[in-house]
């Protein structure tokens, strides 16, 4: 069995594959609000080219990592999950410190900054995904401070993991504990509008309500899971984390 305990290099087509898939959701928040204030495209459409352009993004990025790349033909499914792991976690980490911290630090001037360009980064999603972003109920604060604390100690783990090249246990359980964390949140936030009956939520619009509502944040729901499982092999094991 080749020792996947330490680091290794991402194969070219999946690093390809990956940069495809992540590309577009990068550009498109600055072309969105380059079409909307500058072109002026209607902002309830373009913000529905985002959420598909975000969504099916990084679908694709997060299983990129179980294609059947030529690359990837000695990858044991253990190494395979830990790639699609690895990336989900840096992703979500960076969104956690980025677009969530942000919104903390100006929620109760949302409503304000409608019509900011800048201020499009979250007005894309407030715009038929989520109102409860521009009125910033107790439940969701808490769920993102929820959330900033998630981002800054799975960067931690992933400071811990990068030292160690791959050999600390106590990344593990900081990705692990942040897997959870993720897990409850995301719950948390889908059910609390979901049981009231979606009154945030643009019910008449597909991709309001399955895509930018759904699917965008469907990924943090269902790749703890692939952490959870990957930690507890680590964890069970004699040896040292794998990789």
């Amino acid at each position: 069995m080749s020792d996947d305990r330490s680091l290794q290099p991402v194969p070219r087509d999946l690093l390809v594959a990956r940069v495809l898939a992540l590309a577009p959701v990068v550009l498109a928040f600055p072309v969105g609000i380059a079409a909307v204030f500058s072109a002026g495209a209607d902002r309830n459409a373009t913000a529905d080219s985002i959420a598909w352009v975000y969504s099916l993004g990084l679908f694709a990025a997060f299983s990129s990592a179980f294609w059947p790349l030529p690359g990837l033909r000695s990858w044991s499914f253990e190494r395979r999950a830990l790639s699609a792991a690895f990336l989900f976690m840096v992703i979500s980490y960076a969104t956690h410190l980025s677009w969530e911290l942000g919104w903390l630090l100006l929620h109760d001037r949302m409503l304000d900054l409608k019509d900011t360009p800048w201020a499009y980064v979250w007005w894309a999603y407030i715009d038929g995904g989520d109102l409860r972003y521009a009125t910033a109920p107790t439940e969701l604060l808490t769920i993102e401070c929820l959330s900033v604390v998630n981002g800054i100690l799975g960067f931690t783990g992933v400071v811990l993991w990068v030292r160690s090249k791959g050999r600390d246990e106590r990344a593990v359980l900081l990705f692990m504990a942040t897997a959870v964390v993720h897990l409850y949140s995301t719950s948390y936030y889908f059910l609390s509008e979901a049981i009231p009956g979606f009154p945030n939520v643009d019910t008449t619009s597909f991709t309001d309500t399955y895509i930018k509502f759904g699917l965008a944040n469907l990924p943090w729901l269902t790749m703890p899971w692939i952490v959870l499982w990957w930690g507890q092999r680590v964890l069970r094991r004699t040896g040292r984390p794998d990789h």
